[in-house]
């Protein structure tokens, strides 16, 4: 197959297989089995999915391989190769992956997806991380939430800080919403959120950076989520800090201790949309630079086919 063919056919899987931004296929987190036991991964899908779910799995430093996909109306499955021992459990709007006998090698992300109907989308779930222990080692700890007050830097930014510690597994998402005037709470932008991730001992810290002018008394909820539960704690400035949330513990400021001593946060935070913007324009350039490197090729293939030709 010629180059060309190959750029054109890459192309058109990109265009076909676009991934729907508003995801709604909704996943747990992350599941916790040990050795030999059976582990069911849920996956609930909307009316919209057409015919089939598929099933895929990702290791790390692996592609995403397709493991099988099911008739949402009668649950025949077809299973991909090297996967047959996959199984599914087809409930109302839930299609699960069902895999027996669990091994180590099992570990892994797993999303389902579906073609969503009249359209050329296909929409991703939000993925569940299995992770597979020794036996009789599957018990999970939930973790402390500790929310800090509001804190103001001389840049006009002001901060509120959610910090998960002391879990297992791991994974866990934070969610930050505003509630707005008519009462309703609505979703933050990813972009005014930095998370960071410290490894020894875990610590999962979200920071959520607004314009201290124009946040005045609003109310901000900070939510984590993982695997077993989820838990909530709303901030507000100049608020009583006893007022809290069960599972949930707030500071009034955000002085490390010795946990916290490891998380350091660098810069201004008015640094951060520029932080963005750097991304962006160096993701852009690199699109670029692609594009050229590919049509460069094509033209030096086609001068090395006509030379060919000429010295025939």
């Amino acid at each position: 197959m010629s180059l060309q063919i190959q750029l054109c056919l890459l192309f058109l899987i990109q265009h076909l297989c676009r991934v729907d931004a508003n995801v709604k296929l909704q996943q747990k987190i992350s599941s916790t089995k040990s050795k030999d036991k059976t582990v069911v991964i849920d996956c609930h899908f909307p009316s919209n999915c057409n015919r089939y779910i598929h099933w895929y799995q990702l290791k790390e430093g692996q592609t995403l391989k397709r493991i099988l996909y099911s008739s949402i109306a009668d649950g025949s499955t077809y299973n991909d190769v090297g996967f047959e021992s996959f199984k599914v459990d087809n409930k109302h709007e839930n299609l699960a992956l069902k895999i027996p006998e669990l091994k180590k090698e099992h570990s892994a992300m797993y999303y389902c997806a579906c073609w969503v109907s009249g359209s050329r989308i296909k929409r991703f779930g939000t993925g569940t991380r299995l992770i597979v222990t020794d036996q009789g080692k599957d018990t999970t700890k939930s973790p402390t939430l500790t929310a800090y007050l509001p804190t103001t830097k001389e840049s006009g930014k002001q901060t509120r800080i959610c910090q998960a510690t002391d879990m297992f597994p791991d994974l866990v998402k934070f969610n930050w919403k505003k509630k707005s005037n008519t009462g309703d709470w609505t979703d933050v932008s990813e972009d005014n959120v930095v998370e960071q991730r410290n490894v020894d001992p875990v610590i999962v810290t979200s920071i959520l950076i607004v314009d201290q002018y124009t946040a005045g008394e609003d109310l901000y909820q900070c939510t984590l989520t993982y695997e077993g539960g989820m838990k909530q704690k709303t901030l507000q400035n100049d608020k009583d800090p006893a007022n809290n949330n069960e599972g949930a513990t707030v500071k009034p400021t955000c002085s490390p201790d010795n946990k916290t001593s490891t998380i350091q946060i660098s810069g201004s935070s008015d640094q951060i949309p520029s932080l963005y913007l750097f991304v962006y324009a160096y993701g852009v350039m690199l699109m670029k630079n692609g594009v050229y490197f590919c049509a460069v090729l094509i033209v030096l293939l086609k001068r090395k086919v006509g030379n060919k030709k000429e010295s025939a």
